[in-house]
């Protein structure tokens, strides 16, 4: 990373850790702590991993730019009404040489590199104040912060990286795992995603081996009395947990092209009787019809996410006509009904996560996968009303057909999610036909979490005019529109 940046984003790490942030654990350092101070108390530890772990949700990430706006429109997800010139405008365009859109990514860029390095500095303190933390609890920890720093690297390899499966030997990016200010080599992609990415991925499963996910599911709520009070280690599905780092292990390794090994992970997660009652598929009992509490994240199904205070304001200020203005996303004319849900509108993703639009002059369908939820007792917010996915049970499934020997096999799969989504049983056709399917199956699931422009660079070939929301055209996966140049000041000091 730049030289002139590291000793502001050490800064940085005990600037935003020092002041009060929104987090759901509620956990607020004292003021003018210094770093030694900081790690000499279990509370500060768990301070300083709460801080990393709200860095996630922040605009520059997935809050915003790598979840449900800048990476979406990059990948055709919409058809923005804002003007040239504008960020939007140009992510739909791919032009990556916009002002706007060239901050955009180098937000992204920065964020996640200042937080790969507070990732560095816990790991650092964990073996330095080893008196601090128990045995568990530190190695835990260290699990936690492996997986945060691999995962975080992923998405930097994925958004600015070579397309893979053309360029593996091509210069990507740095992989930072020091807290020194140093400036870091580029690194060819393979060397990035097999010598550390994996590296750390599996030392984050063998730490994670007792992880009180495995026995005691996700505790997605305040203990019960007479239960295990210890917040710190409840609320798994907001932490970097055993079963999310299995889930974000096969989703690497296909990235890599090992479909063997990748497919085998998917399905330990797809078949273990303890996956499938921690994290349960939605009830359509409580989901279809309901327009007050609907869980439309699905949040039973995700491994791992993030708590978002205003997670409301997405839907208010992106997605709503009324309210976003320039800012408005939505699909071009009739592309949800016509292609994307064609035929199977009765789909629970579309009952549940499209809304018809409403205004003057209003048409089509709002996005309201994170419309705000009314509850009678507005103290009493459920978990998933503020709950964001990073990391899905259904990409398992979607993983496991893929890789699956036998065509057969990968339709068998594939209409097992499809049936939990309330929608009819495939035929067995031809391998481009289950692509197709396949490729339908992550659209549908994953819009608003910045998942689809990173399947597209993976897959190569071109985006379909069925599956283009923006027009109605084929377009090419090509360096052009899926390569982002590094950041020009990320560059300039090479």
């Amino acid at each position: 990373m730049k030289t002139k940046n590291n000793l502001l984003i050490l800064v940085l790490f005990l600037g935003y850790l020092m002041v009060g942030c929104d987090n759901y654990l509620d956990v607020t350092p004292k003021d003018k702590q210094t770093q030694e101070q900081l790690f000499a108390t279990r509370s500060g530890f768990y301070a300083a991993v709460n801080g990393v772990y709200n860095k996630l949700v922040s605009n520059s990430l997935y809050g915003r730019n790598l979840s449900y706006e800048m990476i979406d429109v990059m990948a055709l997800r919409y058809s923005p009404i804002s003007t040239t010139g504008s960020m939007l405008s140009d992510a739909v365009t791919a032009n990556y040489s916009g002002e706007q859109m060239k901050s955009a990514l180098s937000s992204v860029w920065q964020t996640a590199y200042e937080t790969i390095l507070n990732c560095n500095v816990i790991l650092d303190n964990i073996e330095n104040q080893k008196t601090v933390l128990t045995e568990n609890e530190a190695i835990l920890l260290k699990g936690e912060m492996l997986a945060m720093r691999a995962f975080l690297h992923f998405d930097m390899l994925r958004l600015f990286g070579p397309i893979y499966k053309v360029k593996p030997q091509a210069v990507a990016i740095p992989y930072n795992e020091s807290t020194k200010i140093t400036n870091l080599p580029l690194l060819n992609a393979d060397v990035v995603l097999k010598d550390y990415i994996l590296r750390d991925i599996v030392l984050a499963e063998q730490f994670l081996g007792k992880d009180p996910v495995i026995e005691k599911g996700p505790m997605a709520s305040a203990a019960e009395e007479g239960t295990d009070g210890d917040i710190f280690l409840r609320y798994r599905q907001l932490r970097f947990n055993f079963y999310a780092v299995k889930a974000l292990k096969a989703r690497v390794l296909l990235y890599a092209g090992d479909k063997e090994n990748a497919g085998k992970v998917a399905n330990e997660l797809i078949s273990d009787v303890k996956v499938k009652e921690y994290f349960p598929a939605v009830d359509p009992a409580k989901l279809l019809g309901n327009t007050q509490t609907a869980d439309r994240v699905f949040s039973t199904e995700v491994l791992m996410g993030m708590y978002k205070n205003n997670r409301s304001d997405i839907y208010t200020y992106s997605f709503e006509g009324e309210n976003a203005s320039s800012f408005l996303l939505q699909t071009r004319e009739n592309y949800l009904t016509n292609h994307l849900f064609a035929e199977e509108t009765g789909d629970y993703r579309f009952q549940s996560q499209w809304v018809p639009a409403t205004g003057v002059g209003a048409t089509g369908y709002y996005f309201a996968k994170y419309k705000k939820l009314k509850f009678p007792d507005p103290d009493k917010i459920p978990f998933y009303a503020t709950f964001m996915p990073l990391i899905r049970l259904s990409e398992m499934y979607y993983i496991a057909a893929e890789c699956a020997p036998e065509l057969s096999d990968s339709y068998r799969i594939l209409n097992e999610i499809r049936d939990l989504r309330g929608v009819p049983a495939l035929p067995v056709v031809d391998e481009g036909n289950f692509l197709k399917s396949l490729k339908r199956e992550y659209l549908r699931e994953f819009y608003g979490e910045g998942q689809i422009f990173f399947m597209y660079k993976r897959l190569g070939g071109i985006i379909d005019r069925t599956e283009n929301a923006y027009l109605d055209r084929n377009v090419a996966v090509s360096d052009a529109r899926f390569v982002p140049s590094l950041p020009e000041s990320e560059i300039m000091y090479r």
